[in-house]
């Protein structure tokens, strides 16, 4: 849950960055490689950030998830159980896999999705671009391995995209009530605000990221 916590403050102090420099994300970076984007025409696209983005990434969730990304660009048939949604106008991309579809002979009830989307920052220097990552068991909401949202920086200028530091973020106070369940959200493919759900015990409790031009507001 700390590191759920932690993940949803990149997205909310964003909005409290709009003052710094030239780079309003510079001391906000990882000391990691970037990633280049490449691509065709006047900016990139969520596909052109998807494929250069999966293709530096080296974990299990990843590396298969590439492997399930590949197919598709190439128009293979896809495995069993697995479905992308692709929205190249509202820039929105959405992997599903039913794991029942895939393994019939071995029902668990459990789906997985990982989520991207891009927002155009009101600098017209830099864009950020988020992956979300869930899983549910029997249509709740259960705590993966890999789970989470995920914020990186793009650099229009030096077209790299950079993961945004958990390290020097602390915790957002008024989710301390919210720890009793996994905390899960929604990329927007219409809109530009992230849903957030407190999974309970006994209810889901709905609040929102609101998209402000170079970050987010949490809307209590």
């Amino acid at each position: 849950m700390k590191n759920k916590t932690i993940l949803l403050c990149a997205a909310l102090l964003l909005g409290y960055l709009g003052a710094m420099a030239q780079n309003p994300f510079k001391n906000l970076t990882q000391n990691v490689p970037s990633t280049e984007v490449t691509y065709k025409g006047q900016s990139p696209s969520i596909v052109d950030f998807l494929t250069c983005f999966l293709s530096e990434t080296e974990d299990e969730l990843h590396g298969a998830l590439s492997q399930e990304w590949d197919s598709y660009l190439r128009k293979d048939e896809p495995e069993k159980g697995v479905t992308f949604t692709v929205d190249q106008k509202n820039g929105y991309i959405r992997y599903d896999m039913d794991y029942d579809v895939a393994y019939p002979d071995d029902p668990s009830g459990i789906k997985s999705y990982v989520e991207y989307c891009f927002w155009n920052c009101d600098d017209g220097k830099h864009k950020l671009f988020a992956e979300n990552i869930g899983m549910t068991q029997n249509g709740k909401a259960t705590i993966g391995q890999f789970d989470g949202l995920y914020i990186y920086a793009y650099d229009n200028a030096t077209k790299t995209l950079y993961m945004i530091d958990q390290d020097k973020i602390g915790l957002v106070d008024d989710l301390h009530d919210y720890s009793q369940g996994p905390i899960t959200f929604a990329l927007p493919r219409k809109g530009k605000d992230i849903e957030v759900f407190i999974n309970t015990d006994s209810k889901v409790i709905q609040k929102k990221l609101t998209w402000n031009g170079k970050g987010f507001n949490f809307s209590k």
